[in-house]
């Protein structure tokens, strides 16, 4: 029975859930995501146009983006979940599935950090679908974090035009608090900055009462996260968050990898144990 404990201690140990950074929150908590979301969704009314109904979770919007047989439901539920527009479209996280989402504590909008476990993770661009993001260095979207008043861009203009490779960070040393920041410029001189920790906002007037960022963790314990790029001149309330969708995927630790493998040992020496014992107890038999 002790192997079976140490193996299964180590592969608890490897779960995300147990690595992945923590989230802080004044305005907002996870729940369980709503497998039947869609049936909220709005009916497409048009390009910069209001839904004529509010949608539930607030993410949940039609999308100015066009999938699988012309289907205008390509919001950020829908690309984790492999569904709607994008139904028969290979999944962009692969085996692993969505548990929980992100949502405010009464209205919208609703700012989050992350507070470091001291331990690096991977940073994955899943999934790019902005019109802005044309390759034009002028014009398009920056990802990337902050500690403090420090920005770090992770994802270039260049970037997030589609998605790209796997970025190794490790932004804030053990117990301190960072966040995730995306810098649009919408053509014309007009950029604009917009953060998890200020309530999912920017600074241009009118943008306080919509969220920017939609956060889920996954089944593996890692985090999505989505962003939309829409701001108050267009109606911000169409935020489909699926113009930079990104992976948080913790890395284990050495320690924890060295826990795993000893607990594999223990566990193929009980199965070892155990198969001899039944020979055993099978020449027994035979002995008789």
């Amino acid at each position: 029975m002790k192997p079976i404990l140490v193996a299964s201690a180590a592969m608890w140990l490897l779960s995300g859930s147990v690595l992945a950074d923590s989230i802080t929150s004044p305005t907002g908590s996870f729940s369980a995501f709503p497998s039947g979301f869609s049936s909220t969704t709005p009916n497409w009314q048009g390009q910069f146009t209001q839904p004529t109904t509010a949608s539930s979770p607030f993410w949940n919007n039609p999308s100015d983006d066009t999938g699988t047989g012309g289907s205008h439901m390509m919001n950020i539920g829908y690309v984790l979940s492999d569904s709607g527009g994008l139904q028969g479209t290979p999944s962009v996280l692969g085996s692993d599935s969505v548990t929980q989402e992100f949502t405010a504590d009464g209205t919208d909008p609703a700012a989050f950090n992350f507070v470091s476990s001291g331990t690096p993770f991977d940073i994955t661009l899943l999934f790019a679908d902005s019109s802005l993001d044309t390759g034009n260095a002028a014009q398009g979207t920056v990802f990337g974090y902050y500690v403090g008043n420090t920005f770090t861009p992770v994802y270039t203009v260049g970037d997030t035009f589609a998605p790209t490779d796997t970025e190794l960070e490790d932004p804030a040393t053990l117990g301190n608090s960072y966040g995730f920041y995306v810098t649009v410029c919408y053509g014309g001189g007009f950029c604009e900055t917009y953060t998890t920790g200020n309530g999912n906002t920017g600074n241009e007037s009118g943008a306080a009462g919509w969220n920017h960022f939609a956060l889920f963790q996954l089944a593996s314990g890692n985090y999505a996260m989505g962003f939309t790029a829409a701001d108050a001149d267009v109606g911000e309330g169409l935020g489909d968050f699926n113009d930079v969708v990104v992976e948080l995927q913790a890395i284990p630790e050495p320690g924890t990898i060295g826990a795993l493998a000893l607990g594999l040992a223990g566990l193929a020496l009980f199965a070892r144990c155990g198969a001899r014992l039944q020979a055993r107890r099978v020449d027994s038999r035979v002995d008789v």
